[in-house]
Formats: C-alpha cells, sequence, structure tokens
C-alpha cells in the first residue's frame, strides 16, 4: 500500500491498465478453453440416453413435498427429544 502511496498518478494509471487488462486476457482464455473443452468432450451426453428409462420411478410434486416435510420433521424430532 505505501508502494502504491508514493507513485505518481501516470504510474498508478499505467499499472491500473496493465491490471485490467491482464484480468480479461485470462478470463477470455478461460471461457475459450472450457468452451473448446464442452464442446469436444460432450459432458453428460451418456446420462442423457433412453436406456435408463427401464426402472424409472415418477414422482409428483406432491410426493416430494410431502418427503421433504417428513424428512424435516423427523430431523427436528431428535432436536425435540434432547
Amino acid at each position: 500500500m505505501s508502494g502504491l502511496a508514493t507513485m505518481d498518478s501516470k504510474a498508478c494509471g499505467k499499472m491500473g491498465v496493465i491490471t485490467i487488462t491482464y484480468y480479461l486476457w485470462t478470463t477470455f482464455m478461460a471461457v475459450t478453453v472450457g468452451i473448446i473443452l464442452v464442446v469436444s468432450i460432450h459432458p453428460g451426453a451418456a446420462a442423457q440416453k433412453d436406456n435408463y428409462s427401464v426402472g424409472k420411478v415418477v414422482l409428483s410434486s406432491a410426493d416430494a413435498l410431502l418427503d421433504l416435510i417428513r424428512a424435516t420433521r423427523d430431523v427436528t424430532a431428535e432436536n425435540r427429544a434432547m
């Protein structure tokens, strides 16, 4: 911090521009590498196959809500007993 305080405004501005440029460049490179990897690897493609629909159980939203209520009740019942 003391080094920044002793710098003149022109050098401080130049360092700020270099820092922002570095940040934007590394972000651009990370996004580019990520897009290339996703396009080439296709993550999750195997999970989308219909081969897994044989033993598929369909839950309604009411069943999911009741399961959540039961789980919450069971957890809080242990705490009430203490």
